[in-house]
Formats: C-alpha cells, sequence, structure tokens
C-alpha cells in the first residue's frame, strides 16, 4: 500500500505516517525509486489494535465520538454564529476545512489514551502537535489571522469541554493544549519566512525617478 492510501486508511496524515515508520511502530519497505510501501495485513494489524484500544469499555459497533458531535451540535444550534468575530475570515472553504480538521481532532480527543507506556503517550502528544501544525499552517496561507484561528480554536474546545464526561476532561485539555501550541509554531514558521524573505523592496518616488 502507499503512503496516502495508508494514511486515509488510518485517519493520519502523511507527516504521522511517516514519523510511524521511522519509530518502527508500522513496518516500511522502499521501492527501488525511493517511495515508502506498506504491507495490508501489518495496516490491518494496527488497525485492529487502535480499535481495540479505543473501543475498550464501549459496546462493540458504539462510536464514542457520536454522543459528543450530538451535543456540540445541539450547542453550535443554540448560538448565532454570526456574532463571532472571527467567523468572517473563514470563506466557505475555510470552514469545509474546518468541519474536517474539527472532527479529526475530536476523534484524537477522546479516543487517545495518555496513560500508557511513555512512548504511545509521546506519539500521541507528537501527533496532536502536526494536527495543530497543520491546520494552523493551512489557515496562515489561506490569509487568516493567527487571532482568528486561535479563536476558532477555543470555541471549538469550549464546545467540547461542556460536552465530554469528567473523567475526559483532563486529556481534553492536555492534548488541546497541545495542538494550539502546533497552531502557533505553524504562524511563527511562516513569519519567520516572511522575515528571511521579504521580497523585492517596494518602488519609492525616489527609485522611480533613477530608473528613468
Amino acid at each position: 500500500m502507499s503512503l496516502g492510501a495508508v494514511s486515509r486508511a488510518l485517519g493520519i496524515n502523511d507527516a504521522t505516517l511517516r514519523q510511524w515508520a521511522d519509530r518502527g511502530r508500522l513496518p516500511v519497505y522502499r521501492t527501488p525509486g525511493g517511495h515508502r510501501r506498506f504491507l495490508r495485513e501489518d495496516v490491518e494489524a494496527l488497525m485492529q489494535e487502535r480499535s481495540n484500544v479505543s473501543g475498550a469499555g464501549a459496546p462493540h459497533g458504539d462510536d464514542p465520538e457520536a454522543p459528543v458531535l450530538r451535543r456540540i451540535r445541539r450547542k453550535l444550534s443554540q448560538i448565532d454564529l454570526s456574532q463571532q468575530s472571527w467567523m468572517e475570515s473563514f470563506q466557505a472553504e475555510g470552514r469545509d476545512r474546518m468541519r474536517l480538521f474539527g472532527r479529526r481532532l475530536l476523534s484524537l480527543l477522546l479516543q487517545s489514551r495518555l496513560n500508557g507506556s511513555s512512548r504511545r503517550r509521546g506519539e500521541t502528544l507528537s501527533e496532536t502537535h502536526m494536527l495543530g501544525h497543520e491546520y494552523g499552517s493551512e489557515m496562515a496561507a489561506r490569509g487568516v489571522p493567527l487571532t482568528d484561528s486561535v479563536q476558532a480554536f477555543l470555541f471549538f474546545r469550549q464546545a467540547v469541554v461542556e460536552s465530554v464526561q469528567p473523567d475526559q476532561l483532563q486529556q481534553v485539555v492536555e492534548i488541546s493544549d497541545r495542538v494550539l501550541l502546533g497552531l502557533v509554531d505553524a504562524y511563527s514558521s511562516r513569519l519567520a519566512l516572511i522575515e528571511e524573505d521579504p521580497g523585492p523592496p517596494a518602488r519609492t518616488a525616489a527609485t522611480v525617478g533613477e530608473n528613468r
């Protein structure tokens, strides 16, 4: 299986999958051209492992995200989003991307386990940081101000916090804090690139006159 196919099957981004492969969590093979390939049986085994972990304590076939999603949708329906100033920064396409990001984030918030081995904990926190960085990079590229991106994230997080069970609260806060750091890091990285390469200097009246 190709890198993209495995990423879609596992519901993670390509960067996370590369990191898992480099750390030996998922065996990887190289084609003569240098492309990464994965055995289907290895991928299916990892999917089963993740399913067993995320489904522990839940009835078979029950989606742990479903009741939280229902509560979040109910909360959002009671709020006039037009009164949220940050909404003006997100066009229709950006809002669709935010919904996808929110679903991926919710899956991490509810299904991750931070009380396992130190290695698994580190992988989870690393994945959440990369998710925040991915979200921040895309919003920065769209020209969305950092303040608006942070406000949108905090709005979503508050809806989740008010919807989860008390025993999930600490994990939600810890993971979402990591996502927020990744978001801010992405904007900082973009700002650093702009400062390193600000582009051609603005043409002033004096330089225009010199060129005549």
